[in-house]
């Protein structure tokens, strides 16, 4: 039976496999072994078929007869060929006969063969297994500096697989969607990232159904509002692309977008900038036409009235009224000047306030005076109503006068001849209370919002006779602001007539009645030596005239040189001096005057067009003590004089 199953078993083997006893008799030998013997081996001694020494062969039999697993050996057989041998006991001795062992044996050759090719193939497999590693660790890498950048980038991300379920979401979608990754994993994504049409605040389509529909780009359009979890609105801008497999198909979609909340606000503030600069630079062309306008009137009245003066002895009352045309045209462009280039001032934070504390009663009172000429020619009644006692206030007054002037002139252009304007003031706690109210034209309620806004009028057409230049309203409200009051305006419509109302702050208690001594009119004073430099003679002659009717003595000089010695020998209480001067400018006759000894008590005043910030300082820095801006207010000079007067010199 053993012999029957070895032959079965064995000969499939492909190496030479003998059953030998351990006293070295071949028992069986398998087809191989039968070949490599030259016959059946079976019957022969093993130690006649190998030319090895007996003691190696009997060794190698008696070490495989004592194990179940394979020991390792040499057999050479007669035809020089060399093999190795595996050997294993597969029966043991016992009742004293020999153990039966099994010999496989491999050529010598073919084992290192095999031994090569199999290293070789160990070599590719670790080869293979070194480069997956590598592939693997490659991938790994990828992967996390793709979750590094997407967690980490600005932009939200939502990635999804083939059928629009949420595989992947940064914390950037976490916080503007309200889902977590954890809740969002799986779920539909148009579940997740829901977006609604800002205009119409309908659904709009998912992009990435239409990715994956089509496996094209997709972006929303503009103005497309996410709906988060919670109910919340964020403006967004977004796109959606496809993930593609090897081959090309698509696997997936991935989202992006960001909150364009910001962006959407300054386009917004863009767009008012723009409207706002649209409408500025519509109000500047009407500005300019009104200023051609309110410059010609003037003008003409001023060319009519030189033709009737050329000839004045032959009328002497004509020659009167056509010199006060000119002085009253004169007056209107001064101030016209003077308002815009206050408004340029207090636009560019270069204007200031010469503090004192004012008795508002006796300012409206020199309003009123200043513009009684404009309420008469309307044939207007003014109604004045002054509490008595009103409190002082600390302000610049020369300015709260030009506050009121502007108010009653507005009133008076705006209301039709033989109308009612109404001046009332009255204290109220900490404030004083100021109100202009007239029977007028009105204002439109479109236009009552921007009324205090520069070059705005209610009147546009060519046809308009108010005059003016739109910057009034605009200079008071600056200017009642910068004394820490307000300002508003409440009219019923048109053809309903107007009401402004100023409220500055109150001056009380001690303070108030500490100031009531300063509060007194200039007067022209005494008598005063006074040097007049300008090198328009006509400007020069006609100061020295009024000068002259106050009780003063003057000299004139018309340029720079002939001023300097003029000076020195005459010795003025005052010289007036231009500041654009031939031969040398007023700035360099101030330094050189102001290096004269002699000339050490006298007050330098300097005319000047220029009324800037930066003019003023550069008169102060050559020496000036006062900077007057032409043309020369008389009352303004008045007050310079009555103060030189007073302090017995400069009035520094």
């Amino acid at each position: 039976m053993l012999m029957v199953s070895f032959g079965q078993l064995a000969d499939v083997l492909p190496e030479p496999v003998l059953l030998v006893a351990s006293d070295g008799l071949v028992v069986a030998a398998n087809q191989r072994a039968r070949k490599a013997l030259g016959g059946t081996g079976a019957g022969r001694s093993l130690f006649a078929l190998c030319s090895d020494e007996r003691a190696q062969v009997a060794g190698l039999l008696k070490r495989s007869a004592r194990v179940r697993q394979p020991t390792l050996g040499t057999l050479t057989l007669m035809d020089g060929r060399r093999h190795r041998v595996e050997g294993a006991v597969v029966h043991p001795s016992s009742d004293g006969a020999p153990a039966v062992v099994l010999l496989r044996l491999v050529h010598e050759q073919a084992a290192l063969s095999a031994f090569v090719e199999l290293n070789r193939a160990l070599d590719h497999l670790r080869r293979e297994i070194v480069a997956q590693r590598r592939a693997s660790q490659a991938l790994d890498r990828q992967r996390e500096w793709l979750r590094v950048t997407l967690v980490s980038i600005g932009d939200a991300v939502i990635a999804t697989d083939v059928e629009g379920r949420v595989v992947f979401m940064n914390p950037v979608a976490e916080q503007l969607t309200g889902w977590t990754e954890g809740d969002a994993i799986g779920r539909p994504v148009a579940e997740v990232f829901c977006a609604v049409s800002e205009a119409t605040r309908e659904p709009v389509e998912n992009p990435t159904v239409r990715v994956l529909r089509e496996g094209v780009v997709v972006g929303l359009a503009n103005h497309t509002v996410l709906v988060t979890r919670g109910g919340g609105e964020t403006p967004i801008d977004d796109s959606a692309a496809a993930i593609r497999g090897a081959g090309g198909e698509v696997i997936g979609a991935v989202l992006v977008f960001r909150a364009i909340a910001e962006r959407r606000a300054l386009e917004r503030l863009a767009e008012q900038r723009l409207a706002e600069l649209v409408l500025a630079d519509r109000r500047k062309n009407e500005f300019l036409a009104m200023l051609a306008h309110e410059l010609r009137n003037p003008m003409a009245a001023i060319l009519t009235a030189t033709t009737v003066l050329r000839a004045h002895d032959e009328d002497p009352e004509a020659a009167a009224y056509a010199a006060a045309v000119v002085e009253r045209q004169v007056r209107h462009m001064a101030r016209l000047v003077d308002d815009l280039l206050d408004v340029a001032r207090i636009s560019q934070g270069k204007i200031g306030l010469r503090a004192e504390i004012v008795d508002v009663s006796r300012v409206l009172q020199q309003a009123v005076e200043t513009s009684r000429w404009l309420i008469e020619a309307g044939r207007h009644e003014l109604h004045l109503d002054l509490a008595a006692g009103l409190p002082p206030v600390v302000g610049d007054a020369t300015r709260l006068e030009q506050v009121f002037c502007n108010l009653l002139n507005n009133a008076t252009k705006y209301t039709p001849p033989g109308g009612h304007i109404w001046l009332s003031a009255r204290g109220d706690g900490d404030e004083v209370i100021v109100r202009v109210r007239d029977t007028g034209v009105g204002i439109p309620p479109e236009l009552l919002p921007n009324v205090f806004d520069v070059f705005v009028q209610g009147d546009q057409s060519l046809h308009r006779s108010r005059g003016g230049l739109g910057v009034g309203l605009a200079l008071v409200k600056c200017l009642v602001e910068l004394h820490g009051g307000s300002c508003s305006c409440a009219s019923a419509g048109d053809g309903q007539g107007a009401e402004f109302v100023v409220r500055l702050p109150a001056l009380r208690g001690e303070a108030a009645a500490a100031g009531a001594d300063e509060r007194e009119l200039a007067s022209p004073g005494q008598r005063l030596r006074v040097a007049v430099v300008d090198d328009n003679h006509d400007a020069a002659d006609m100061l020295a005239v009024v000068l002259r009717r106050w009780g003063h003595d003057v000299v004139v000089a018309h340029d720079g040189l002939e001023a300097l010695e003029l000076v020195r020998s005459y010795g003025p209480d005052v010289a007036v001096l231009d500041i654009g001067l031939p031969g040398i400018d007023g700035h360099e006759l101030a330094r050189r005057l102001r290096r004269e000894p002699a000339l050490g008590g006298c007050t330098l005043i300097a005319l000047s067009g220029y009324g800037r910030e930066v003019d003023r300082q550069r008169a102060r820095d050559a020496g000036f003590d006062h900077h007057l801006l032409k043309p020369v207010e008389p009352a303004a000079l008045v007050k310079l004089l009555a103060r030189v007067t007073s302090s017995g010199g400069a009035a520094r």
